[in-house]
């Protein structure tokens, strides 16, 4: 109470010489700390509960329900979640660390062994500068912990840096958080599931209603990968689960597998549109599911996504790229029709139509289902926009006008999906090719190929399979089974799941991974790597070359 009291004061009175110098402020903070460091200490040496504890370091919420308050000299008191460790700490407990700015871990073997005093120096807040002057200190214990926490001292007696917080907590919460931590770590040998005899088990998730070029990808491409493996002396062994029957019947299949052979992680997979028991089964059994090839993620659950990773969020992420082009293109048309035939194409129209900027046309939706266009009617005037969320099939049956129909000035611009219609698929008539557009998040053909020469033919080679075949669905394979492996790397040995999630957040970041994005990225927390996308279309005069036809846009939520 003295030491919050003191900084208050220093915070709140106008005196110049410790208003503007921390120095000053920590060092008589210090001295007052060693004073009252004796009477304020009751013995937090008591047998904490690592439940509880697990709630202060995730979720920043103390025993009794209340919010966790911390206090650092260059921002606000915070409380609640952003006071909790994770936020710098993250959920591994094994820090963090971009160039030479390092958040240092407070795992179980580092915090129970000398190590080295933090480093004191000038960072962002939260952080430490690697390299800076540092020196040895005594492993913690409980007490040392409870001083470091409340007041900022390790047991070497030196100050901690001035962005660890230091937080209000009594002796109990303190023994609650010092247990969770003795128990946090790196993982390995027989502790780790799926890791036997130098064998890692891993697995991938074949749903029923997956097309079969998306099916053939994964399997062919993936288990070739797996047979050629290695981390350091650690094989893989993939096991295909195909999943059979109604998607109500898929969660009990999945936990009988996962009974029989346990595995670490779930790479890549092939599904359609409906992927929720799968990511929801991964979840509860806290098992990595990374980049499967689905048409859209499923809608994240009320308690969020933790486990499952996408590369793209599929249909609504066109869509919010598409609403935001009406505007960034500069051109109101007079009418937009929005076409589906599909749940997925109707989840998409939603989207699409609560997304556009206040201002523009009104939106009809129109079923095709329900509603089907009749062979040979006009599918708009030359001053609308169609919208179509349509299979490749679809599309090219409707865009098959009667001779009538020939000049491109009279036909409406259509804007279709790059998943489900890509432009590679479609052979369109000259006028048509002049009209129409996809909202993608992908690289043009051009680009997929020219990176695909450097990247993912190179690897293909590798695994014994035709480079020259090499399609965009073996590209986000290999750009599921590249980052997995990248984290694996990353982690040296440290295979927690929650430390592996965290480097591919960080793995992920800006990596071409064969081209088949745009960009992509991750961070902390996010679950859907591609975040942006643009609409394309066929460059004049020609019509033969898909090209950039607005800017990048924002596809996130």
């Amino acid at each position: 109470l003295l030491v919050f009291s003191m900084e208050h004061i220093f915070e709140q009175q106008p005196i110049p010489a410790l208003r503007h110098t921390d120095r000053m402020k920590h060092l008589v903070t210090t001295l007052l700390l060693a004073i009252g460091w004796p009477f304020a200490h009751a013995g937090a040496t008591e047998a904490g509960d690592p439940a509880r504890g697990q709630a202060i370091h995730l979720e920043g919420r103390l025993p009794d329900g209340s919010r966790l308050r911390a206090r650092r000299t260059d921002l606000p008191d915070m409380t609640g979640p952003a006071a909790a460790c994770a936020q710098c700490h993250r959920r591994s407990g094994m820090g963090d660390q971009e160039g030479r700015l390092r958040v240092p871990p407070i795992t179980a073997a580092s915090l129970l062994a000398p190590g080295r005093t933090a480093a004191v120096g000038r960072a962002a807040p939260g952080i430490e500068i690697a390299g800076t002057r540092t020196e040895r200190r005594p492993a913690y214990t409980a007490d040392s912990f409870a001083r470091a926490l409340r007041t900022g001292v390790d047991p070497a007696g030196g100050v901690l840096a001035p962005w660890m917080p230091r937080y209000a907590l009594d002796d109990a919460a303190v023994a609650d958080l010092f247990a969770w931590l003795e128990r946090l770590g790196p993982v390995g040998g027989a502790s780790l599931r799926g890791l036997v005899d130098h064998t890692l088990h891993l697995a991938t998730i074949v749903t029923p209603d997956a097309p079969a070029a998306r099916r053939e990808a994964v399997e062919t491409t993936l288990s070739a990968w797996a047979r050629q493996q290695r981390f350091g002396d650690v094989r893989v062994a993939l096991h295909v689960w195909r999943l059979t029957g109604d998607a109500a019947g898929w969660t009990a299949q999945l936990q009988q597998r996962l009974a029989e052979q346990p595995v670490y992680a779930v790479v890549s997979g092939a599904g359609a549109a409906q992927w929720t028991p799968v990511e929801a089964f991964c979840e509860a059994a806290s098992l990595p599911c990374v980049f499967p090839l689905v048409d859209a993620a499923p809608a994240p659950p009320p308690a969020g996504r933790h486990h499952a990773l996408y590369l793209s969020e599929g249909l609504s992420a066109e869509a919010r790229v598409a609403a935001r082009a009406v505007a960034a293109l500069g051109t109101v048309p007079a009418r937009v029709q929005v076409w589906f035939d599909s749940d997925a194409g109707h989840g998409a129209a939603q989207v699409f139509q609560s997304a556009l900027a206040a201002g523009s046309p009104d939106v009809q939706l129109r079923d095709l289902r329900v509603q089907p266009i009749a062979a040979g009617q006009p599918l708009g005037a030359a001053n609308e926009l169609v919208v179509a969320w349509l299979p490749t099939p679809q599309v090219q049956a409707l865009l098959a006008p009667p001779a009538a129909l020939r000049q491109a000035d009279a036909l409406p611009a259509v804007w279709l999906s790059g998943q489900l219609a890509p432009a590679e698929a479609l052979d369109l008539a000259p006028a048509w090719r002049a009209r129409v557009r996809w909202a993608s998040l992908r690289s043009t053909p051009e680009r997929w190929r020219a990176t695909a020469v450097t990247s993912l033919q190179p690897w293909l080679r590798t695994l014994g399979l035709d480079p020259l075949q090499a399609t965009p669905l073996q590209g986000e394979v290999y750009a599921a089974a590249y980052f997995f492996t990248d984290a694996l790397q990353r982690s040296r040995g440290a295979w927690s799941v929650e430390h592996v999630l965290e480097r591919l957040e960080a793995g992920v970041n800006n990596r071409a991974a064969a081209g088949t994005y745009l960009r992509l990225s991750l961070g902390q927390g996010q679950r859907v790597a591609a975040q942006v996308g643009q609409i394309q279309g066929w460059a004049p005069p020609d019509h033969r070359t898909l090209v950039p036809m607005s800017p990048v846009l924002n596809a996130n939520r």
